[in-house]
Order: structure tokens, then sequence, then C-alpha cells
């Protein structure tokens, strides 16, 4: 499978934002160092924004910024947290752009259509090997395509035949986010 779906499997965890939960006691928020950049404050709490941003915010603190922003994190969450980032810094720097594009365009969507491409990238992740990589070569396929060539592949008989109703609507799902398009 291509790493086009990089960000619609880091979606697919089901965590809307980097941390998940929010703590249950409320906090004042901390006011960042005088002079501070943007990069070099923490990431934001749950729930106030997409979760690659804050990956993508991680990615540009030192080591020791990063650490003071993960450290009243669950041991298993913070463990958690590095994998994606790791996950994240391995990407070559196109890829990594376009996972930025492919969160925001999600955060763009309602949250009733947010709901259903996580359910659907959940759904992909579940698929046996042999399906997941057959739908993954037609999701690049399909990504590839201009919005008019996408839909009437969809609605070819050959793509009804060859998937099922929900393996089609996995993807229909899927492609509303990480399809390419001139924005």
């Amino acid at each position: 499978m291509n790493s086009r779906l990089t960000i619609a499997l880091l979606a697919a965890a089901g965590v809307q934002t980097l941390y998940g939960q929010a703590p249950k006691t409320p906090r004042a928020p901390a006011k960042p160092p005088v002079g501070a950049r943007p990069a070099q404050q923490a990431p934001k709490a749950a729930g106030n924004g997409p979760a690659i941003e804050n990956v993508r915010r991680l990615a540009q603190m030192s080591p020791e910024e990063r650490q003071k922003a993960l450290a009243n994190l669950p041991p298993e969450r913070r463990q958690a947290v590095m994998k994606r980032l790791q996950d994240f810094q391995k990407l070559p720097p196109a890829e990594r752009q376009r996972s930025v594009v492919e969160e925001e365009r999600l955060q763009r969507l309602p949250q009733q259509k947010q709901n259903q491409v996580r359910k659907s990238l959940r759904q992909f992740k579940d698929l046996p090997d042999d399906r997941k990589a057959a739908v993954g070569s037609e999701l690049d396929r399909l990504n590839a395509m201009p919005d008019e060539d996408r839909r009437a592949r969809m609605n070819s008989e050959e793509f009804r035949n060859r998937y099922s109703p929900a393996e089609q609507q996995m993807m229909s799902n899927i492609s509303e986010v990480t399809a390419r398009r001139e924005e």
C-alpha cells in the first residue's frame, strides 16, 4: 500500500487528537516563555486541534521541550505519541506534507462525515491482508484520478463487481481525504 494513506492510518486509530482524552481536572493554560516561537510551545490539549498538527509541533521541538510537553501523559500514552512522532519523522518530506494536507481536509469536513471517514479508515485497517492489498491498490489508482474520472470509475460495473458495497463505501469515504485535488 502506498504511503499516501499514512495519514489515513494515523487517523484510523480513532483518536481525534494526539493526546486522546482531556485531563479530568481543568488547568490554567501555561504562558509561553517570553519570545518563544509557536514551535516551542507545547502542543494543543485534547480537542483543540488536529492530531497531525500536534505531531508536527512535537517534531519541531528540541528533545528537552518534547520531554517537558509529554511529561504529564501516562507512560503508555506517551509511548504511543512517541511512536506516532517517529513514524511521522521517518516519512519523506513530500509524504509529511501530504499527511498534513490530508489531515486538514479531514478537519474541514462536517463532524458526521469525519466520523464516517474515520470508521472507514478503521475498517480498511482491519481488512484481511489480501483485501487490504486490493483495496489499497484501488485507492492509489482512484486518488491519482481527477474527480470526474474517479466518480466514473467508482460507478463502473467492473468496480461494483470487484468490490463489496462496504468496500465501495469505504473507498468513497477515504477518497474524501486522500484523493489528490487542486486546492
